[in-house]
């Protein structure tokens, strides 16, 4: 069955996996292999797009229509919008293939772990300065939102995009998993960030928690969340799937008397923030060729804490990338 991808006003990752370029408003059909683009970006899609023919169109169902008439589509039903929807399904046969596509790209190929990696290895980078910063008396990170400039500030001097909006949450407010940090907050105690950098469209996630008080319990309870970290890494390998590593996690956390944190484990990580596998209770993802984001966290009526490594599996081993 052949593909149509719609890449609209913003970037889709599906789309960006199969057609290999970034063109907006662009259709692609995976066989005939077509891109459809506006005559404002046929220049531009002649020469992004090497193996395939490109079509400018003006009025795109009549040029789908003389092509796909008829015939069995796999779209993405979360980025196809209703109204295209609509119009197409009057001349062809559409199916949901979101799952398949997602499915699809969980297992990563060598370069695409490798794109991974840097983008991982640029943001412990930033990290590592920050928390330089804040080691010094002279820091000059007064708020929450001091620190998510210098973040997005240091990105942008690398020559990289974020994978997502900086949460850097201070004191109490650390209690919320997304809390939506961007105000003038002051730093207190301790400071939770969770920010990844984008490489070549590939994404990392990362969270540490820095202490500005030393011999807080929260520091100790911090200890003791990696050591966690650590115990499921080292039985990554008997994992047969998301939920498997979810039992795991809930036993180790039940041992420390620990609160069961009110998301996942952890997620998928590339093109997208969050992909498959997913590591919950509730889906039995396969996790062998994976990169995904480990999270545990804990939260608690005062603060919360959270530690998180993009990692990849191999099937015999997890790694930190």
């Amino acid at each position: 069955m052949a593909i149509l991808l719609f890449r609209g006003e913003h970037p889709d990752a599906n789309s960006l996996y199969y057609i290999g370029v970034d063109i907006d408003h662009a259709f692609f059909l995976s066989s005939p292999r077509t891109l459809f683009v506006p005559r404002l970006n046929y220049s531009l899609a002649k020469k992004l797009f090497r193996r395939g023919k490109v079509v400018a169109y003006s009025d795109i169902y009549a040029e789908l229509k003389k092509v796909v008439k008829g015939k069995k589509l796999l779209i993405d039903m979360r980025s196809l919008p209703a109204s295209y929807y609509k119009k197409i399904s009057g001349f062809a046969k559409l199916t949901d293939g979101s799952s398949k596509f997602l499915e699809e790209r969980m297992i990563k190929r060598k370069e695409e772990v490798e794109k991974v990696r840097i983008a991982v290895r640029f943001t412990k980078k930033i990290f590592a300065e920050v928390e330089t910063k804040l080691g010094s008396d002279k820091h000059g990170f007064k708020t929450e939102n001091d620190v998510r400039k210098f973040l997005l500030i240091r990105t942008m001097e690398l020559g990289l995009e974020p994978a997502f909006d900086p949460i850097v949450a201070s004191g109490s407010n650390s209690r919320f998993p997304h809390y939506q940090s961007g105000n003038n907050a002051k730093l207190r105690d301790m400071v939770l960030i969770d920010y990844g950098v984008k490489y070549k469209n590939y994404r990392s996630d990362l969270t540490r928690c820095f202490f500005l008080k030393r011999g807080l319990e929260s520091e100790r309870k911090y200890s003791e969340l990696k050591q966690i970290f650590r115990k499921i890494m080292v039985a990554f390998p008997k994992f047969k799937n998301g939920k498997e590593l979810a039992k795991f996690a809930e036993k180790a956390y039940a041992k420390r008397k620990f609160p069961v944190p009110p998301h996942s484990w952890g997620h998928g990580i590339g093109l997208d923030v969050h992909e498959f596998p997913r590591l919950s209770l509730k889906f039995k993802d396969k996790l062998k060729g994976a990169t995904m984001a480990l999270e545990p966290a804990v939260y608690f009526k005062d603060y919360g804490l959270r530690y998180e490594e993009t990692i990849y599996f191999d099937g015999k081993k997890a790694k930190i990338l």
